[in-house]
């Protein structure tokens, strides 16, 4: 494949070794684990699916490296949206004024950003592989999926899988055990995605209400998931997802309980903006890493390998 030099700037606090980290513990991306400081990804591309590929490296200045395929701009925007890199940033430290306690999570985590599915459609296709059954054994299935199905692309001295376009998908009739309902639900995914359902730009278009109501027409796509599409995989700012662990995140951050009331929801999320899905991605990650004994609130980022299990989302 043709390679492209691509370099993707930062404006704002920006930290790729801590995205790297999400990268080894986020069950969705493992696939792509880190190799040191570089990591490789291929996926379908916004708009015709076709499968393309990138090697990254970066720092606290933004994403740089190369990328496999013939349209090297579209593929940069889509990995800027994945990253978070795709628009100012440089007041979102201010939302760490406005509440001390985020603001130490956001320093302790080196103003982490959110790293996003690479499409509405990936991420709804892990909305149905992922359901009634762990993350774990998720990310088993995805990778068989991936396997048998996927695309091989020769890029960067080596062999790299892309998930399957939607064509291929709507052709996938089994799959390891994977039970008939939900190889029905993904082939209504890939149907959804060749009709234009889940483009990225359509749903930011739509808004905060109509893109999660579109969304839910897709079968098996719910109420939570269609709301975690949206989330994370279209690189939405400012809305704070209304689901239970979101909810008990804040609370703790607050010493209000598992489950904060609405009022207080709304007051503590308000000095957020316009920045609340991102706030409400830190915690998450803070969750997962007091999980493994560390006080995130109080602890800088430590300068070990990026796969260590402080990171979690």
């Amino acid at each position: 494949m043709t390679t492209h030099p691509i370099a993707i700037s930062a404006e704002g606090p920006f930290s790729f070794r801590a995205a790297l980290g999400v990268f080894c513990r986020w069950s969705p991306i493992t696939r792509f684990a880190p190799e040191g400081t570089r990591v490789r990804l291929a996926f379908p591309l916004d708009g015709d699916f076709t499968p393309v590929a990138a090697e990254l490296d970066g720092d606290e200045r933004g994403l740089r490296g190369r990328v496999a395929g013939a349209r090297p701009d579209a593929i940069a925007r889509q990995l800027a949206r994945m990253f978070s890199l795709d628009g100012d940033a440089r007041d979102w430290p201010e939302v760490g004024a406005r509440d001390a306690r985020l603001g130490r999570v956001m320093a302790a985590l080196g103003y982490l950003r959110p790293v996003l599915f690479p499409s509405p459609y990936e991420a709804a296709a892990w909305a149905v592989l992922s359901q009634r059954i762990s993350m774990e054994q998720a990310a088993r299935v995805q990778a068989r999926l991936v396997g048998e199905h996927g695309v091989r692309l020769r890029a960067f001295g080596g062999e790299l899988r892309c998930f399957p376009p939607p064509d291929r998908l709507a052709r996938v009739t089994a799959l390891g055990g994977l039970p008939r309902e939900k190889i029905d639900r993904l082939r209504g995914v890939a149907t959804a995605a060749e009709a234009g359902l889940l483009d990225a730009a359509r749903l930011r278009a739509l808004g905060d209400v109509e893109a999660p109501r579109a969304l839910r027409a897709i079968r098996g796509i719910g109420a939570f998931w269609s709301q975690g599409i949206y989330l994370r995989a279209c690189g939405v700012r400012d809305v704070f997802p209304d689901e239970p662990r979101a909810l008990a995140a804040l609370g703790r951050l607050h010493g209000l309980g598992d489950r904060p009331p609405a009022a207080a929801v709304a007051r503590l999320t308000a000095r957020w903006s316009p920045y609340r899905m991102w706030a409400c991605f830190l915690l998450r990650i803070a969750a997962g890493r007091e999980r493994y004994g560390q006080n995130v609130t109080s602890n800088a980022v430590s300068e070990g390998h990026a796969c260590s299990p402080a990171a979690s989302s």
